[in-house]
């Protein structure tokens, strides 16, 4: 058993976590601000901007007894980000097939009453048949760059906390 679901894969190099560098954590996604809100001619509020730029931030903070291997982790390099943080999304009545946004790690497909259904893990899936609305609730696969990270150190407490902020690329 880890000792959390998040993964952190530095491209070429490998896991972050040694053990005992990876328990409570916290993550949060945040949708990257792009576009803009403009108003109309006639006042009508729209959105101007591209749907294919829609990407995430994230920071992941963490508090354990050892810090991650960050030694020659660096602004700008690439890392493949299986997300603690979920994403949920509605499946209309007589919907027949699901297209996420995400690559999905792992995932659960539940009807209105709260009935879970095997779905497999894919990113384009068709539902069971005699499903009729629900939800996916899945965790994202995200591909990021380091933005920043912060590392500290409670030599008195014993604990070693750490900070990751990233962008999706």
């Amino acid at each position: 058993m880890s000792e959390t679901e998040l993964i952190l894969e530095i491209i070429g190099k490998g896991n972050f976590f040694a053990p005992y560098s990876a328990r409570e954590c916290i993550q949060t996604l945040t949708p990257i601000s792009q576009g803009s809100l403009r108003r109309t001619i006639n006042g009508k509020l729209v959105w101007v901007g591209r749907a294919t730029h829609r990407k995430f931030k994230s920071m992941i903070t963490c508090k354990d007894k050892a810090p991650p291997a960050f030694d020659g982790l660096w602004r700008g390099d690439k890392v493949n980000v299986t997300c603690l943080q979920t994403l949920t999304q509605s499946i209309p009545q007589g919907a027949q097939e699901v297209i996420l946004e995400r690559d999905p790690a792992s995932m659960n497909l539940y009807d209105h009453s709260g009935k879970t259904w095997p779905a497999p893990i894919e990113k384009h899936f068709s539902l069971p048949p005699g499903f009729s609305r629900g939800f996916v609730t899945y965790a994202p696969r995200l591909s990021m760059m380091v933005e920043n990270y912060v590392l500290e150190v409670d030599e008195w407490g014993l604990t070693a906390c750490w900070t990751l902020e990233l962008v999706e690329v």
